[in-house]
């Protein structure tokens, strides 16, 4: 029986510091990566066998010498004017959560944002009525204040009422002027508000394939005056390209919402173009995801779950905004798995969660907060006087590879020992709560 080496730690998390890019770029040529370098092994492995797997622990070797260590509290900036923020977006979402908290900790720390002791670095909901008014109270008196009711967000299951908050948020801005600069969370507010005609700085952060859906143009650097769009340069098409030189698939199934909004975020139109260029199937199915009128949304997933099963796919792309629930996901995917279809996550995505509930193989962010960083420098150099046009828009992050090693054996998938140099995020079961 052939057995494969993983390194991993107590959390269930590998660390592996490997070069993910160089290495994913062999791998896309065909090439075979015949070395690779772990770091933070730290102390003696020990092993133990786990069915087809022998699994080597290795300490994590880290310590926490901050523990005791109380940071000063931040010198705050003196600015020429007080900007007042709003924030939009369609939807709670979990990844806005980390953009925005690692967002006002860096404004924070940098002097720019003023913040109760007890938020620091704290885990909360910022979208919650209650913790935005917190946050908008104590942001009074520095360079950014929270506008107390400027977070406009609606609900991803209905078009209607995102509709009426963008029109509502959008007078606002262009006839109460009560509004200096405005942050957009995800693609959904960059097709509404991707505007140069507004007459403020406009960030669009964490958007999926923001060209692709046409909110901006191609390059490092804005083609419309006032707007900035974070972007991580073709991370749509680096994922499904380094899913083909792993799986070989011939033809991907694909669950594709009719709702336009929502087609373009889950990046259909990229994905299809690179089926295109590399000479694989995308076979979609199209529904109405989002519509949970009487579990409208679960039906369709069936139907559609039904009807890729009969078309002969040998992987499905488990896209974002697919009808799916949280709680029992492995339940929607089970089929799949049963006949041994490969079942790889939205690679726009940085949750690892989807894969710790029976998805075999994601393309995740490390550190999804340095996306929250990144804003937080961009609002900085706006304050500071340099024009949107002017500052990067270009976003580069860790990239590196979920892997659920109970899915692996249920499709009976064994992944190479230079795959898994390339894993970070190592689930051994499946959690099917």
């Amino acid at each position: 029986m052939s057995k494969i080496f993983l390194v991993k730690n107590d959390s269930r998390r590998q660390h592996c510091r490997c070069g993910f890019l160089s290495a994913l770029a062999l791998l896309a040529a065909g090439l075979i990566f015949s070395e690779a370098v772990l770091a933070d092994t730290g102390a003696a492995a020990g092993t133990y066998d786990s069915g087809q797997y022998v699994v080597i622990d290795a300490a994590d070797g880290d310590s926490d010498a901050s523990a005791s260590f109380e940071a000063p509290k931040p010198e705050p900036k003196t600015c020429a004017k007080t900007w007042r923020l709003a924030v939009v977006q369609m939807g709670s979402y979990k990844d806005f959560q980390i953009v925005m908290n690692a967002m006002l900790n860096k404004l924070y720390r940098d002097g720019y944002f003023r913040m109760a002791p007890d938020m620091v670095d704290a885990e909360y909901l910022f979208d919650l009525p209650d913790v935005w008014e917190k946050l908008s109270e104590n942001s009074r008196g520095g360079c950014i204040e929270l506008i107390s009711d400027g977070l406009y967000s609606a609900a991803w299951d209905d078009a209607a009422l995102w509709d009426r908050e963008s029109a509502r948020l959008r007078s606002r801005i262009l006839n109460d002027r009560d509004v200096d600069i405005l942050l957009g969370l995800g693609l959904a507010p960059g097709l509404k508000f991707a505007d140069s005609g507004l007459g403020i700085p406009v960030m669009i952060a964490d958007p999926s394939s923001p060209e692709t859906a046409g909110i901006i143009g191609p390059g490092e650097y804005s083609d419309k005056p006032n707007v900035h769009v974070q972007k991580y340069p073709k991370r749509t098409s680096l994922a499904v390209r380094s899913y083909l030189s792993i799986f070989n698939f011939k033809k991907l199934g694909m669950m594709v919402e009719r709702d336009e909004t929502i087609r373009r975020m889950q990046s259909f139109d990229v994905i299809r173009k690179v089926a295109n260029e590399d000479g694989f199937q995308v076979i979609p199915c199209f529904g109405e995801f989002q519509d949970r009128t009487n579990m409208k949304n679960v039906r369709e997933f069936e139907r559609c779950r039904t009807e890729l099963l009969s078309q002969g796919i040998d992987a499905v792309y488990m896209p974002i905004f697919d009808g799916t629930d949280t709680d029992n996901y492995f339940s929607y995917i089970k089929p799949f798995i049963d006949e041994d279809i490969i079942v790889i996550g939205d690679g726009n995505t940085g949750s690892t969660e989807r894969v710790e509930r029976g998805v075999l193989v994601s393309l995740v962010e490390v550190e999804i907060d340095e996306s929250g960083r990144f804003e937080a420098g961009v609002m900085e150099q706006i304050i500071n006087g340099t024009s949107p046009q002017q500052i990067s828009q270009y976003y580069r992050t860790n990239l590196s590879f979920a892997l659920n090693l109970k899915t692996a054996l249920l499709v009976n998938w064994k992944p190479s020992f230079e795959f898994m140099m390339m894993v970070e995020y190592l689930y051994e079961n499946i959690n099917f709560k």
